[in-house]
């Protein structure tokens, strides 16, 4: 009888596509144990907020500005945000140094929970327990920039004590002008050489790709393989945002590489291909102040859009709007309190401080070791017919001190999607809202009393040309 085990030189050939596309060596991981004949199954996994919530430019830290600057491939000289490795490393050395630093298992597990999505673990690690299955990790970040990277994050453990295991890991290798463009090159050798595969399903973020996914199997099922089934699976995109501190160094670090390659009009130097050109002059960050508000934690927020969702969002729907919750309202657009004022706020009492105490406390404040922290009870709900929506809260405390400059403490809670709710005049006008009293519910919120404010991009001024002489 003759055995199913393929001999070890005849693998590479076997397997021949996992070889042409494996882009980390140290994981390609072909079936040992089954000839391509045997593949019934192929399980394709994307990489960024799909199975790790990669990070993205904050929008609570930038401006859409400076977002859009950090997006664009053409606009810097290191190739934007999404070619530049240092953010993707920053939140993964965040994530091992996190699992380091705690020894115990079921920690472990809430940190991964962080960093990764579990339900799409647990389905890769399915695709390997399953012999005629081929999975295969398939990502559009270029191979020449993240092989290193992704070979990090996938030695190491994650959900107990196994790393994850894929047969091939694919990152896009120079030639393809877009990311879909390689990827059906890739699908296209894998169904081609794994001719008795019935089925492939692909797991992606983006409604985008798996749109451009369907058309090439409909074309690819209709000409090549009319018995072929797929299934696209759409999954929710998750973001695990750096810390403001660490993403702001990163973008400096950025910016000032940039500017030193206008100045020396020279290109950062690139091992493979020709040198990219930008057509950013020289850009510098700017903080950029909206306003002084108390400002809510992740977890107070959490609670709002968990209230929103429950509550609110049968009756109104969410199309064409956005979710907001992140401050309580305490000054006008681009102004701020006065110093007593703050020192107020900051010290919970209505007695007037002395320069002492304030000194001490802004101090404090602008090193970020006061801790300002309020709780709030949400009192009442109000939406208004555009489907605006916001809520209204008071101290826990009634004895503890705080300001605003407006009649409420207000958080707007959902906004159209084109509309600057703390910047519009109506925000206050309760006659526009019906309300919904809420007291009862018990929904409590801490916020830190703080300045918003997000960093913006200017450009250099250009040095005027010198007028010539009259003569």
């Amino acid at each position: 009888m003759p055995s199913d085990t393929i001999g070890e030189n005849a693998v590479s050939e076997e397997h021949a596509p996992l070889y042409k596309w494996s882009s980390c060596c140290s994981l390609l991981n072909p079936p040992k144990n089954q000839s391509r004949s045997q593949i019934r199954k192929i399980h394709i996994y994307d990489f960024d907020n799909t199975l790790f919530k990669s990070p993205a430019p904050n929008p609570n830290l930038l401006s859409s500005f400076l977002a859009n600057l950090l997006t664009d491939p053409q606009r810097l000289s290191n190739r934007g945000w999404w070619s530049e490795p240092r953010f993707l490393l920053e939140l993964i050395d965040e994530w091992i140094d996190a699992r380091n630093k705690d020894g115990n298992d079921a920690k472990m597990d809430a940190i991964d929970g962080t960093y990764w999505n579990k339900d799409i673990v647990d389905l890769t690690r399915l695709s390997q327990q399953s012999p005629d299955t081929l999975s295969i990790l398939m990502t559009g970040r270029k191979e020449i920039y993240f092989a290193d990277v992704l070979r990090r994050v996938l030695e190491e453990p994650v959900f107990g004590g196994k790393r994850l295991r894929f047969h091939g890991i694919f990152l896009k290798k120079s030639g393809f002008e877009t990311t879909m463009l390689y990827k059906t090159a890739c699908l296209t050798d894998l169904l081609m050489h794994y001719d008795s595969c019935q089925e492939i399903t692909i797991y992606d973020d983006r409604v985008r790709q798996l749109r451009g996914f369907r058309q090439f199997l409909s074309e690819f099922v209709e000409a090549m393989q009319p018995t072929l089934q797929y299934s696209l699976v759409h999954v929710p995109g998750l973001i695990k945002y750096l810390r403001p501190s660490n993403e702001r160094k990163i973008i400096s670090k950025i910016l000032k590489e940039h500017n030193d390659a206008v100045s020396g009009f020279s290109f950062r130097s690139q091992s493979h291909g020709t040198p990219r050109i930008f057509y950013m002059g020289k850009i510098f960050l700017k903080e950029k102040r909206l306003g002084a508000a108390y400002i809510l934690t992740t977890s107070s927020r959490q609670k709002l859009v968990a209230f929103i969702a429950q509550k609110l969002t049968p009756a109104i729907g969410l199309d064409g709007l956005h979710v907001l919750g992140r401050y309580i309202l305490c000054t006008e657009h681009g102004t701020i309190t006065n110093r007593k004022t703050a020192a107020m706020i900051l010290a919970g009492s209505c007695e007037e401080p002395s320069e002492e105490t304030v000194d001490t406390f802004l101090h404090s404040m602008n090193a970020g070791k006061e801790n300002s922290r309020i709780l709030f009870r949400v009192t009442k709900i109000g939406m208004a017919q555009n489907g605006q929506c916001v809520c209204d809260v008071r101290p826990e405390d009634d004895a503890r001190y705080v300001y605003t400059e407006f009649p409420a403490l207000r958080v707007p809670l959902i906004a159209a999607d084109n509309l600057h709710t703390d910047a519009l005049p109506e925000l206050f006008n309760d006659d526009l809202y019906s309300w919904t009293d809420v007291n009862n519910e018990k929904l409590m919120i801490d916020a830190d009393f703080g300045y918003r404010f997000v960093l913006t991009a200017v450009m250099a001024k250009k040095a005027k040309k010198p007028r010539k002489a009259r003569i």
